[in-house]
């Protein structure tokens, strides 16, 4: 059996399968028909892909990429397509995937099809679903990858508790981000909140305790925090919840309507979080702009903005917002 390659990107992780064939579709346009949007999947199994393509469309290369909710889409440059298997006696544009081994929660796979429509010449188009995966292997133990006591210098500081879990095949899992399973709390919300998801606010000085539980096990670390305690409300990231635009558009992402309650200076961080990879530019400025690709029909990207207040033109104050998320729907 061949055995998908997975590569990794930061925390971003990928598995590319590219299939070659020259087949005529049946169905409307490019559509990934399995696996089902939520169906349930299992930590390494091999999953069932289908794509069914437009009548007019002649189908040269399909690609299929793996990524957690939270992790921005990459050029297809920065990985290798990995061998990609066909479904024995079934049609060519079905076969088969890994699903990453150290998957856990919430996962996006995204297929992108390389289409050919006789003189119109090639482009790409693409199509996924979020589906939720679960290991096999029990859960053994809960680790956090950070100096003990974990320090925070700042207040309105936002980032992800760093904990992993050590499951019983010998794989550690991401036991943050949707549908993870896991549970957090903080003993002062004073000085740290954790909202469902893991994602931790450093709201005030002094210390406090996060527990992590999932599976019946327990983790626990310590949070200290020692920052400036004059007053610092975070910023509010502030952008259109949707947009309506056509294929080979200026789209313009604006989060001009984001603000500081204390009436700091902003900095602005964009990334995508839906789609293939765009070509996004600006994306430190209030607004960012991208060119609408060509699709085949109506389809979805996500983008986010997060704003950083700051005391100076170069001294960040470091209360983050939380990140605002604008739906972009890009039609033919």
């Amino acid at each position: 059996m061949v055995q998908p390659v997975v590569h990794d990107v930061g925390w971003v992780r990928l598995l590319a399968g590219t299939l070659i064939v020259g087949v005529l579709g049946v169905a409307e346009a490019f559509t990934l028909t399995e696996p089902t949007e939520q169906a349930l999947l299992r930590s390494g199994a091999r999953v069932a892909v289908s794509v069914q393509v437009g009548t007019d469309v002649n189908i040269r290369a399909i690609r299929y990429y793996w990524y957690r909710l939270d992790e921005e889409p990459v050029d297809a440059h920065q990985t290798l397509p990995a061998p990609f298997r066909t479904a024995d006696g079934d049609a060519p544009l079905s076969g088969y995937v890994e699903v990453p081994t150290e998957a856990n929660g919430a996962m996006r796979l995204l297929a992108i099809g390389e289409l050919t429509r006789g003189r119109l010449g090639t482009a790409e188009d693409f199509d996924e679903v979020i589906v939720q995966v679960r290991p096999d292997a029990p859960l053994g133990a809960i680790e956090f990858s950070v100096q003990r006591p974990w320090r925070f210098d700042t207040i309105g500081k936002r980032m992800s508790v760093p904990v992993v879990g050590q499951y019983d095949d010998g794989v550690s899992r991401p036991l943050t981000g949707p549908s993870s399973g896991s549970r957090f709390t903080s003993s002062d919300d004073a000085v740290v909140t954790v909202d469902e998801g893991g994602i931790l606010t450093v709201t005030g000085n002094g210390r406090a305790q996060v527990t992590v539980e999932n599976q019946g096990k327990i983790g626990t670390i310590q949070v200290v925090v020692n920052g400036d305690p004059s007053p610092n409300r975070p910023p509010i990231a502030a952008v259109e919840r949707e947009l309506q635009v056509r294929s080979d558009h200026l789209v313009v992402l604006d989060g001009l309507g984001s603000r500081d309650p204390d009436g700091d200076p902003l900095r602005y961080e964009w990334r995508q979080l839906r789609g293939p990879r765009v070509a996004l530019s600006s994306v430190d400025e209030a607004k960012a702009t991208f060119m609408a690709p060509k699709v085949t029909e109506r389809k979805l990207f996500q983008f986010s903005l997060t704003v950083i207040d700051m005391a100076g033109p170069d001294r960040v104050k470091g209360a983050e917002s939380a990140p605002a998320v604008i739906s972009v729907w890009v039609s033919p």
